[in-house]
């Protein structure tokens, strides 16, 4: 959600609405994966959902690392729709997990740190994934030749670039700019599959199934419950 919009509208000239819509394979593939992931859930436990979800993401960005200049919209939407799926099969059963794992007078500030670690981790993601595109980025645009004020521009963001590109007349500074653009969010893409690949595996190796009526946290429980303690005798 932060590198694409500006590739559909900086890189391939979609507007502000034509991106959007472009966007909507995502949400698709959350609409199908949600679904998807509590059936996945129910059957075989939280393990698979939650495991299987970031390899989703892992591969459909992965493949989203290939896109070139020459890239049709088909073949972006595929990757976005297949990362889409990934994110949706796992967000659910994750926080079912988390509440299962949890007492329930303990539910409602187990969903507040699971939300808010949510909202740091994508903070930190904007943070760390966008210094990484800003460093690919600016390492491949040329502004050789360009007045300094220009040339400034330019290295900041594409968008200063092409607005750059287009006062002076430089074409030859455009195409730079979105190939040097394309290479960033490659760079992007590749850590985050990296990620999310190693989510899966950590998820596949730790995270316990779905607890069952009568596991030991459950006797445990009604054992407190019924077994009177020395002072009550």
């Amino acid at each position: 959600m932060f590198v694409v919009p500006q590739y559909l509208q900086f890189v391939v000239g979609h507007d502000a609405l034509g991106t959007g819509i472009r966007l909507l394979p995502l949400i698709g593939g959350l609409v199908l994966g949600a679904p998807a992931g509590e059936r996945l859930a129910a059957r075989a436990g939280y393990r698979v959902p939650v495991a299987a979800g970031p390899a989703v993401l892992a591969a459909g960005v992965a493949i989203g690392a290939f896109t070139d200049l020459q890239s049709s919209y088909g073949f972006v939407a595929a990757w976005l729709a297949t990362a889409g799926l990934g994110i949706g099969m796992a967000l659910a059963p994750a926080m079912d997990a988390v509440l299962d794992a949890l007492p329930t007078e303990h539910a409602g500030s187990g969903t507040a740190i699971t939300m808010t670690l949510r909202q740091t981790g994508g903070a930190l993601g904007v943070a760390l994934l966008g210094s990484l595109l800003a460093e690919g980025y600016a390492g491949r645009v040329n502004t050789a030749g360009l007045p300094a004020e220009a040339a400034v521009a330019a290295r900041e963001s594409i968008a200063g670039a092409l607005a750059a590109a287009t006062r002076l007349g430089e074409p030859a500074l455009a195409s730079s700019a979105n190939a040097a653009y394309l290479h960033g969010m490659t760079l992007v893409l590749i850590a985050t599959a990296i990620t999310a690949g190693l989510s899966a595996v950590l998820t596949a190796l730790l995270l316990p199934g779905k607890p069952t009526a009568g596991s030991d946290h459950d006797l445990r429980s009604s054992h407190a419950t019924a077994v009177p303690n020395d002072r009550e005798r």
